[in-house]
């Protein structure tokens, strides 16, 4: 793969990237080298990753000036858990500092504590940073001691260009993303950057994006014929043709409309979000489902 050939994606799908980004693009071959991110499909899984986090390398960091109305859509009772109240959010509303310490600092104890937020003010000045958003004290720590460049005492260095890329990196490696992206699995990605599947189709768009200007012209265009099938796809694809999938679907461990549609199917039929996304709940669903039928 040519590097070049990266940075013109980069320049290309991300028009508006801050320049910090960009110059860390531009200065990384060697750390994309040493993290062996040397193929195009896995350069496309990191990119569209990063690209999502970042809202298209625009955001160095996390902004915390949210309306009552979006707090409670984002940390409300049942959506996080700090729990705002809708009084809470009134109060809160547009106070960036005071939002970031109720959510992830002091004021929200166990996320404080995940974090390792320690002191108040904390969840302000750790709040999310850089490529990945690293978000608390304790990781901040933890990367930088990985990187060995202090962003605990100065959070500012996360998106300085000679360090930018390094805590995703690392965060990469750590979690052994190279594996799932030579398996083209986006959806074991995510899971493992996110701890869900939040944003699932926006990193998918920006996959695409990059897959077609850094693939090989011998490569297929469609990023689920890519790879070769994944197990846990299979498994959901038996599932969802024992519970009557119309047309039944080929047992290939691809995840291309076709099974996208028939988790959607099932989704409406149990009044699920028609999402197309197999998440834990659609799956717990799928397997109640079968378990009935089969009278276990």
């Amino acid at each position: 793969m040519d590097f070049t050939d990266v940075i013109k994606t980069v320049e290309r799908v991300a028009p508006t990237a801050q320049n910090n980004y960009l110059e860390a693009i531009r200065r990384g071959e060697h750390l994309f080298n040493d993290h062996h991110i040397t193929t195009p499909l896995r350069m496309a899984h990191f990119l569209a990753q990063a690209l999502h986090e970042t809202g298209g390398f625009r955001i160095l960091r996390e902004n915390m000036n949210y309306s009552a109305k979006r707090m409670l859509q984002i940390f409300g009772v049942g959506n996080h858990s700090a729990a705002v109240t809708a009084a809470e959010a009134a109060t809160l509303a547009n106070r960036p500092e005071a939002i970031a310490d109720r959510v992830y600092g002091l004021g929200n104890p166990r996320k404080a504590r995940e974090l390792g937020n320690t002191t108040p003010g904390d969840g302000f000045l750790y709040r999310g940073n850089g490529v990945l958003q690293t978000t608390g004290r304790g990781n901040h720590k933890r990367m930088g001691a990985a990187c060995s460049v202090d962003f605990e005492g100065d959070p500012g260095l996360v998106t300085n260009p000679d360090h930018a890329l390094k805590p995703a990196l690392i965060e990469w490696t750590q979690n052994n993303l190279n594996v799932f992206a030579d398996k083209n699995d986006i959806r074991t990605i995510t899971r493992k950057i996110n701890g869900g599947f939040n944003g699932l189709p926006e990193r998918e768009a920006w996959f695409d994006k990059a897959w077609l200007l850094l693939k090989d012209v011998s490569e297929p265009a469609e990023a689920w014929e890519i790879g070769g099938g994944e197990d846990d796809v299979k498994q959901l694809q038996e599932a969802l043709n024992d519970l009557g999938a119309d047309p039944k679907l080929v047992v290939d461990g691809r995840y291309g409309p076709a099974t996208r549609r028939a988790v959607r199917e099932f989704q409406a039929a149990v009044g699920l979000k028609a999402d197309g996304i197999a998440g834990p709940v659609t799956e717990a669903a799928i397997k109640l489902k079968l378990d009935t039928i089969r009278g276990t």
